[in-house]
């Protein structure tokens, strides 16, 4: 009894595979998906914090901290590393001022 009912579900399973699909598309369904998409509440657009613009206005402040700090201190050669760090800092310094009147000045 439950190797005949076995075989014709695998015989009906056989023949439902067996057909071709054809999908159909109703003619206003473009129609439908617009008049329940008019339905939908408007999301509003969520503000991002801008950290990057702070942090980096932060940073440029302790930058000129320190090169005022270090100014004094460092004697003008190579083999100095106050003077070493001192012109990382003002490297450091003129790609943040680039970064913040350049990137930032073209984004708002």
């Amino acid at each position: 009894m439950i190797n005949k009912q076995h075989e014709a579900l695998e015989n009906s399973i056989t023949v439902a595979l067996e057909q071709p699909q054809s999908p159909a598309i109703p003619a206003n369904f473009a129609a439908q998906v617009a008049a329940h998409a008019a339905t939908l509440p408007r999301r509003s657009p969520v503000a991002r914090p801008r950290y990057a613009r702070a942090v980096s206005i932060l940073l440029t402040a302790v930058l000129v901290v320190a090169l005022f700090i270090l100014a004094p201190h460092a004697q003008p050669s190579f083999s100095s590393v106050g003077f070493d760090i001192e012109l990382m800092a003002t490297a450091l310094l003129g790609a943040l001022l680039y970064w913040l009147t350049r990137v930032h000045g073209e984004s708002r």
